[in-house]
Parts: structure tokens; C-alpha cells; sequence
């Protein structure tokens, strides 16, 4: 088994370096998110304190009603993740202001969270 580091640094160097290679590995909610970076083979867990739904502008008003946001934004998620895992790409990663975002390209439904602490798993 590989190191493992408590800092934020390395998802936020990978976010920088190549955020196209960051992807949603699982979800272990309500703790948190496992991220996985193919270009440097590392695995982020994200502790979570929050997660906040937003719809994209792109869609209707009629469409948010029917897609029923007065569920909870991680009961979204977990659809989300169940339905198209492959869609969910991380949009935004600022471990300073300890905030991440993941959007889903198949419902467009973007993701805020809310970071309370970072582990990358070096394989």
C-alpha cells in the first residue's frame, strides 16, 4: 500500500496540472467523495460538510420544478452517480477556500461542496 498525505496540495496541483484527468471514483456519502487522477495514478478522498445543488442556466424553469430540488442535494448525487458515474467530471477545486465542484454532463446538474478535509492515496 502507498503513502498517504493530509493536504489538500496534491488535488489541487492535479486540478491545475490536468483536470480533465480527475474523475469520481465512488461516493461514501454523507462523509465524502473519492476522486481519482489517471495521469498521476493518485486517489483524493474528500471529507465533506456540505453539498449544494445548482441547475444549470441552460435549463428551464419548468425543468428544475420537475426535477424535483426540494430533495436533498446529495439524494441528486447519488442519482447522478447511479445513473451515468461517467458524466460526472470535477468542475472546480480550491482547497484554500476549502470548496470543490463536480458538474454531470448527461443531467447538467452542477455540484458544490463544501470540504472539511483532503487525503490523497498515493498507489
Amino acid at each position: 500500500m502507498g503513502q498517504v498525505f493530509k493536504s489538500g496540495a496534491f488535488i489541487q496541483q492535479c486540478f491545475a496540472v490536468h483536470p480533465l484527468c480527475l474523475s469520481l471514483k465512488s461516493l461514501h456519502l454523507p462523509g465524502g467523495i473519492i476522486i481519482r487522477c489517471t495521469s498521476c495514478n493518485m486517489l483524493h478522498r474528500l471529507a465533506l460538510r456540505a453539498i449544494v445543488l445548482r441547475v444549470s442556466a441552460v435549463r428551464a424553469i419548468d425543468d428544475t420544478a420537475a426535477a424535483g430540488t426540494d430533495r436533498p442535494a446529495a439524494a441528486h448525487l447519488e442519482d447522478c452517480v447511479a445513473a451515468h458515474l461517467g458524466a460526472l467530471s470535477v468542475r472546480a477545486m480550491d482547497v484554500v477556500r476549502e470548496e470543490a465542484g463536480l458538474r454531470c454532463g448527461e443531467c447538467r446538474k452542477m455540484y458544490d461542496l463544501e470540504i472539511v478535509a483532503v487525503e490523497t492515496h498515493q498507489r
